[in-house]
């Protein structure tokens, strides 16, 4: 804890600058290969008990050989021959919940296995733990510092930094932000509204060490560098106290930046419709779950616009919204401090040729340690001329129609994420009222060890017709 206060004022220092962001990542794209195998070095084949060793070992593939694809055919190409030769993680053997099976050879692995021991300053966060249990992690101040160029590039883009900005996110261990208030206060701009929502923590002491950590930063960000607001904390059903933060600021012309959840822009654009409220001239920054065009519809309703950011963890940024985009989640992949790539062995009994996105560390701050592993998710890579801000400085590279293709289970019944989007944000709220992100499925255990699937509508939708409800459900889950 100490360590970190220490820290922060080295971390507000020096302002980075427009100009100086675009020379750090055209460099790190420069040095990009180089980069790539002194992680591979320092990081794998230096640590015997790596994972990574284990399997790279398995293809065959010494240091050496490794130097001579990645000068000989690239970054992505050789992750790319890695993968068909069995050098990947899903993301179930990377979370340990699976034996690593590759040929004769069988091993399993734990989160701690990939993390660096970092002495540097850094705070505990944890992911939600929607589909999964919460993965616990730290976010240090180095790797805040490598976002932020990336981030500036962004501001740049959709010229943000004469808006207005709100956050609409948890406080500790929730690393969404904390993470964008920092970045945000190290490149000058300074959030006026801290809009926290609430989110289970496991016990009550945990939730005090959160809170005092949380304080702890946003009173060094005051200090030492421009600051960030406290945070306030508000229910679900109290979103309208940020919609009457947008028409405040209308009054004083200024337009408006919230940066939140999908669903949770979603939110605040339908209560802002339903009271007569328009947002005309907001932006929202997105991330956390797909931003799919039944959201976007609901946000541009109100009349607003958005933007996606795409993370792996809450922490590890891969891409930012393009500024000229031509598919809804547009993104720009942060190519200098990732490799991203589609598996090229598709996923079986997906019922289509679905290729899981595989995702690869080039930064050596970044604590987690990724080798073609799996985040979960998949989508369509392009490589295409915007003109954009974020695409001149050389990040061409775009991802597009990111969804989730992990499975919910029960009963010994796999469902799909990627089947139930439009159930969800489409089909229910037109018959029962409701919009993006009021329905969502959570895979929950009972006490007698039971995985179940359970339905959770939010409040403001009212009363529901709940045997239709599910029996619509229970139609699409089967048919």
């Amino acid at each position: 804890m100490f360590t970190l206060a220490k820290a922060v004022p080295e971390f507000f220092s020096e302002q980075i600058t427009l100009q100086r962001a675009e020379e750090e990542i055209k460099k790190a794209l420069d040095h990009r290969e180089e980069r790539f195998l002194d992680v591979a070095r320092t990081r794998i084949y230096e640590r015997p008990s790596s994972p990574y060793t284990k399997l790279l070992k398995l293809a065959g593939c010494e240091f050496s050989d490794l130097q001579i694809q990645v000068r000989r055919h690239g970054v992505e190409e050789t992750l790319r021959q890695l993968a068909r030769e069995g050098v990947y993680l899903t993301s179930e053997e990377f979370k340990g919940k699976k034996e690593v099976v590759r040929g004769k050879q069988s091993f399993r692995v734990a989160p701690g296995d990939f993390e660096h021991p970092d002495s540097s300053a850094e705070y505990p966060t944890q992911s939600s733990g929607t589909t999964n249990q919460p993965i616990r992690s730290f976010v240090s101040l180095d790797l805040l510092a490598i976002r932020t160029p990336a981030t500036c590039l962004f501001f740049a883009a959709h010229n943000l930094f004469s808006y207005a900005h709100a956050m609409y996110d948890a406080i500790l261990p929730g690393p969404a932000g904390i993470n964008n208030l920092m970045i945000y206060a190290r490149m000058g701009v300074v959030a006026e509204r801290w809009f926290a929502r609430k989110i289970p923590i496991s016990s009550k002491l945990e939730g005090i060490y959160h809170y005092f950590t949380t304080q702890l930063l946003v009173l060094a960000a005051r200090h030492f560098g421009p600051g960030f607001p406290k945070p306030e904390f508000i229910e679900t059903n109290e979103t309208e106290r940020i919609v009457h933060w947008v028409e405040r600021k209308q009054r004083q012309k200024k337009v408006c930046c919230i940066t939140s959840a999908a669903s949770n822009a979603a939110r605040i654009a339908r209560v802002a419709s339903d009271s007569g409220i328009s947002l005309e001239g907001t932006k929202f920054i997105v991330s956390g779950e797909p931003f799919t065009e039944s959201k976007q519809q609901v946000i541009e309703k109100a009349g607003a616009t958005a933007t996606p950011r795409y993370a792996y963890g809450g922490s590890l940024n891969i891409g930012f919204g393009c500024a000229n985009p031509v598919y809804t989640d547009e993104t720009h992949v942060n190519q200098h401090l990732v490799a991203l790539l589609p598996n090229p062995c598709p996923l079986e009994n997906a019922g289509f040729p679905l290729y899981p996105l595989l995702c690869t560390t080039l930064h050596p701050s970044i604590r987690r340690l990724l080798l073609n592993v799996e985040n979960g998710d998949y989508g369509y890579l392009t490589q295409r001329d915007c003109g954009c801000s974020l695409q001149r400085v050389g990040l061409s590279l775009h991802l597009h129609r990111i969804r989730s293709f992990e499975k919910f289970t029960s009963e010994g019944m796999n469902y799909y994420y990627g089947d139930l989007y439009e159930l969800l944000e489409e089909i229910f709220p037109s018959e029962f009222g409701g919009g993006p992100g009021d329905y969502q499925l959570v895979e929950e255990e009972d006490t007698s060890g039971q995985t179940r699937l359970t339905l959770t509508v939010h409040p403001q939708v009212g009363k529901l017709e709940e045997k239709r409800l599910f029996a619509r459900l229970r139609t699409a889950l089967f048919s």
